[in-house]
């Protein structure tokens, strides 16, 4: 709808879950329908009329400018559907944000004579003024019939079923989203839907649920001719008729703009990969490039052509010219984006005489499958010609769309492709991969011919002859992604081809894209299915990084030679909530595949939600599972396990809830709303059992300690493990042993043994930790004199890392400590990219020689995934003001590990003694990596735009304190990672955090020299400096430095000298699997 200067886009959103149900209206606004603004949801359900769905429907402008929404709503189980209608609450509000469901709903009931089941999306209305009334058509079925029922009101408030439908075709069955519109004979302007008169024909749409296509007729309407609309003589009605675009297209609206006086129809298309796939992404169903649709001269057909608008995407541009294109030739079209942009290409050929003999027996209404007889690899005469798309380097995946033409006994016939079968190097079983196909009707008079693409990473949209025929296909590469994917011309016909003009524009994203998925140039809603989002093809997306799609990591476990990952995901929506345990497995912690959910809430004892926990092994190789879960809407919390239903699947697919359930139920000195993420059990040396559960008591943080024989039957022990006033809530506590040589079992104790006590605090949203003694008899945790047990204490991390669990590897006997990090972006930004916090590269964890720290480094697994080019530098010097930078790697997906030295520390600057030594952070800020010091700062400028507009610098500063001790402050600075200017629009909506994270480094400097390294991943960068004693991560969101526009620098702004002593960088690989 078109209002106020404003564009509305209101889409059927389901935010409960991955499968079609409880269907409220989204809604987003544009002033271009390019750039899309997400609002609140416009229409949900909530009273009697659609407490089941709001399903679709459609916007009307009532006389004073005053739009209303018809729409479908669902009211009872039995799928019940009535027509109601939705009014904006403040007209003079330009983005309708708000909207109200008068009482006097619903306005239209199936009669007897309907199918009450299959009566839903009502159409724009459109007014007479022969007799005054408002008219709308409903789609329908009756028997197999397919039928648009016919509406008429005076008031828009009392409708009455006219006695015959508007049009109704025998065989064709349900009539989905109808949609009439008059189109004008004799200019290219658009019409508003109530235009009648001599120079109008009228177009009657309709979405067939037996085929999911779209099929259109061109003919008359007319209020005095008995209200019917009657098909033009010669129109094929049903599924052979014609159609708006003869691939993956369905769902279509149109409506009427009147600041262009333009008709724009707007498509939505499915995935057509594998179910598995569609899961894993997050998403499903995108919109298409709006079009705008006219009249053919000829009157026989439309003509579809994609906005103007959109060609203010476009920007490094490639042509060719008078090329000329012989048999088995094609030629690379490069200085561009192939995996997103838009190609228009004129084709011209001498003759028409070579033309191939069309078969009788052939069918000319399945050009589907003629495509798929003959494609683009089989020799023809006049074609196969046309473009080879998203095509990898080898050609192993490509999509071609192209021409051939036929000659029949009367006339020339030119078929239009698009060959999705061969995109996909992986199996692809069940993924739906068709060569799409449709006949253009043109005149080859002038012996040419013009197809326009526009590709954009995962779907190609083609328009053959000015948009008489276009053809969309769905595409799913694995090769053939963002810088590697190639775009060719080719001709495969044994007559010569000549390319008249080729122009070829890279296509950048919108300024503001309201995705929930695909950052790109098309729009991206959740229709269908969205569940857990990995290893999505977009902006930001990390690439060897897990992600789970929401939230954060619960369990961790190794079990017979599979590495196992329980992580809390929200299956209902964006928001916590209605959480249930996912779970994947891997053989290495780097290639993970997703298995069914292990946990969901379906007892009294969970029934509003199943929230963190832990795994432990139990004797006899016996895995459980405790975690929390809640019983109420007070946010009870109670201590609940799951068992294996079968133990000897190596996947431990299903979990069994028994019915002793909760083990682990709060007494009257817990706070029970804040009692939760019981941890991996440890053996005492009396044969007992111990769990510590986090909480507080006010504002005192808690680590409760339980105790049990038998793992079924658990006692508080009077003293919590440990505590400390004034931290708040402990969230996901963690207590292991560790020493300097590996990792050990929970249950170990011993001499050279210190114990870590990990906490998340609610308050700071940081990993806090101490090292320390456990006192055995006792059962108390104490920590070292020295340690800090607070908010300036030691972290596992210094940036965006919490909730993190530690498990112990028997195989490679070491303790891993994984994390979760969360967006740092806006809440619109975080809302639209469809996922929310990916997992850490999972880190090893030692006890420093020093005793004081931890050491953390990434596990040895992440270096399968370094390409076999390394690219290095050694004694290289830089002076002060300079940067290097590092070349030969893709700069956005790689590691880098680097050690830097010096010839002397006499420049350090001095630790003003006023600076908070516990605000690294703040001395970051003020420090950045552009203020001149003395020694330093100096290291490593990632995910870098070419002219240093956004950037991410990763680097050391050294002081000297009044004691002469000299400081290594690191820091991780976001600030200047992005050009979004960070702000949130949204009520209540959060704005982006660009912090300067920074920690000390405790390292010796006798030798002169830091280490750092770092894994640079999209949209984080996870850095180790001096050998893995500090550790910072920051969450980033570059606009320009994406992809093969990173790069990366070593720098120096210090005036004492730097050597690089050794560099080492790798591009980094993208996992054989990801979470599918």
């Amino acid at each position: 709808m078109y209002y106020k200067g404003l564009y509305h886009l209101f889409y059927q959103y389901n935010p409960k879950g991955a499968v079609w149900g409880n269907i409220v209206w989204a809604h987003s606004v544009s002033s271009d329908m390019i750039n899309w603004r997400k609002l609140e949801h416009a229409i949900y359900p909530s009273k009697t009329f659609d407490q089941y769905g709001c399903w679709s429907g459609s916007a009307t402008i009532l006389p004073g400018n005053k739009p209303i929404i018809l729409y479908t709503g669902i009211v009872d189980q039995n799928n019940t559907q009535v027509q109601n209608y939705a009014v904006p609450a403040d007209v003079s509000d330009p983005f309708l944000r708000d909207w109200v469901k008068p009482d006097d709903n619903p306005l239209i009931s199936a009669d007897e004579s309907i199918n009450g089941t299959a009566f839903r999306d009502p159409t724009t209305a459109w007014w007479s003024s022969d007799d005054g009334h408002w008219r709308i058509a409903i789609g329908g079925l009756r028997k197999r019939r397919g039928m648009a029922f016919l509406y008429r009101s005076r008031d828009f408030k009392h409708w009455v079923k006219a006695q015959h439908p508007l049009h109704s075709r025998n065989g064709t069955g349900n009539w989905e989203c109808p949609d009439l519109y008059p189109v004008s004979t004799v200019h290219m302007n658009g019409l508003d839907s109530s235009t009648t008169g001599p120079h109008v024909k009228h177009v009657l749409k309709v979405s067939l649920d037996l085929t999911r296509y779209e099929y259109y007729t061109l003919g008359t309407y007319d209020v005095a001719a008995k209200d019917r609309y009657i098909p033009d003589e010669g129109m094929i009605d049903g599924w052979k008729g014609l159609r708006l675009d003869y691939g993956n297209f369905y769902a279509s609206k149109s409506f009427y703009d009147p600041a262009k006086r333009r008709r724009i129809v707007w498509g939505w298309a499915n995935e057509s990969d594998t179910t598995d796939d569609s899961l894993a992404k997050g998403w499903a169903g995108i919109q298409l490039i709006p079009r705008t649709v006219v009249l053919d001269p000829s009157g026989k057909q439309l003509l579809l052509w994609p906005i103007e608008e959109v060609e203010t995407l476009r920007m490094k541009k490639a042509g060719l010219f008078n090329w000329e294109l012989s048999k088995g030739e094609k030629v690379e079209i490069k200085g561009i984006t192939s995996a997103q942009a838009d190609v228009d290409v004129t084709f011209s050929f001498d003759s028409l005489e070579n033309a191939e003999a069309f078969n009788s027996s052939w069918d000319r209404y399945d050009a589907q499958k003629l495509c798929g007889q003959k494609d683009s690899t089989v020799e023809g005469a006049l074609g196969p010609f046309g473009l080879i798309t998203l095509a990898s380097q080898n050609l192993e995946e490509y999509t071609p769309v192209f021409f051939r033409i036929f000659k029949d006994q009367h006339k020339h016939l030119l078929l239009m492709c698009s060959d999705a079968s061969r995109y996909y190097t992986k199996d692809g079983k069940d993924a739906y991969r068709p060569s799409f196909g449709g006949f253009v009707d043109v005149d080859l008079e002038e012996k040419k011919i013009s197809l326009r693409s526009l590709i954009d990473n995962s779907v190609v949209e083609s328009f053959a002859a000015r948009g008489k025929t276009c053809i969309t296909s769905r595409v799913y590469p694995q090769l053939a992604l963002d810088g590697n994917a190639h775009l060719y011309v080719f001709n495969n016909g044994t007559q010569k081809l000549k390319i008249e003009t080729l122009n070829a524009w890279s296509m950048r994203k919108p300024m503001e894209m309201n995705h929930n998925g695909v950052e790109a140039s098309h729009k991206v809603f959740r229709r269908l299915q969205s569940v857990s989002a990995v290893d999505v093809k977009q902006h930001h997306r990390t690439g060897y990084h897990f992600q789970p799609t929401r939230h954060w990591i619960n369990g961790p476990m190794y079990f017979n030679g599979i590495y196992h990952l329980f992580y809390q995901y929200n299956p209902k929506g964006a928001v916590w909530g209605n959480i249930v345990w996912a779970h994947s497995v891997s053989t290495d912690l780097i290639n993970w595949k997703k298995v069914e959910h292990a946990i969901y809430p379906s007892k009294p004892f969970d029934k509003y939600g199943c929230w963190s926990g832990s795994a432990t092994v139990l004797p006899g190789n016996k895995p459980i599972i405790l975690y929390t879960g809640i019983v109420d809407q007070n946010n009870t919390q109670v201590q609940n396990y799951v068992v294996p239903a079968n133990i000897s699947d190596p996947y431990l697919r299903k979990w069994i809830k028994p019915d002793n359930n909760p083990l682990i139920v709060g007494d009257e000195w817990v706070n029970k709303t804040a009692f939760r993420d019981p941890t991996t059990a440890w053996m005492g040396r009396d044969g007992q059992w111990r769990i510590t559960i986090g909480g507080r008591e006010e504002e005192t943080g808690v680590s409760f300690l339980y105790k049990s024989r038998d793992f079924m039957h658990w006692e508080r022990v009077k003293r919590p493990l440990h505590s400390i006033a004034g931290s708040g809530n402990w969230e996901c506590p963690d207590f292991y042993p560790v020493s300097v040589k590996g990792g050990l079992d929970a249950s170990v104790m011993g001499r050279n043994v210190k114990h870590v006590f990990k906490v998340s605090l609610d308050t700071t949203r940081y990993d806090y930790y101490t090292l320390g003694t456990y006192l055995i008899k006792k059962d108390m945790y104490v920590p070292d004199k020295d340690m800090i047990d607070g908010w300036n204490g030691l972290r596992y991390d210094y940036g965006n890392l919490y909730a993190s669990k530690s498990f112990f590897d028997p195989v490679k006997s070491r303790r891993i400590v994984w994390g979760w990090a969360n967006e740092s972006d806006t809440t619109e930004n975080d809302i639209h990219k469809g996922w929310a916090g990916i997992q850490l590269i999972p880190r090893t964890v030692v006890l420093d020689p020093n005793g004081k720290q931890l050491l953390q480094w990434p596990i040895e697994e992440v270096e399968t995934l370094r390409s076999k080019q390394v690219v290095e530098l050694s004694n290289e010097k830089m002076l002060k003001g300079q940067k290097l930078e590092i070349k030969g790697i893709t700069a956005a997906q790689a590691d880098v590990d680097v050690t830097f030295s010096f010839d002397s520390l006499d420049k350090a600057e001095a630790f003003d003694e006023s600076w908070d030594r516990y605000d690294a952070d703040k001395m970051c800020g003020h420090k950045g990596s552009t203020v001149d010091g003395g020694l330093g700062p100096f290291g490593l400028i990632t995910l870098a735009s070419q002219n240093l507009e956004e950037y991410t610098p990763v680097f050391f500063r050294v002081f000297k304190d009044k004691d002469n001790q000299h400081l290594v402050l690191m820091c991780s600075d976001a600030s200047r990672s992005t050009l979004r200017d960070g702000k949130s629009h949204m009520k209540d909506g959060k704005d982006a955090y660009k912090p300067s994270f920074a920690g000390f480094v405790n390292v010796e400097l006798k030798e002169k020299k830091l280490s750092l390294r770092s894994l640079i991943d999209n949209s984080v960068v996870e850095s180790f400096g001096g050998g893995g004693k500090t550790v910072i991560t920051s969450r980033v969101y570059p606009t320009l430095a994406t992809y093969g526009n990173a790069h990366l620098y070593a720098f120096n702004n210090g005036t004492e000298a730097i050597k690089i002593d050794n560099l080492k960088a790798w591009s980094m690989s993208m996992p054989h699997e990801m979470n599918q």
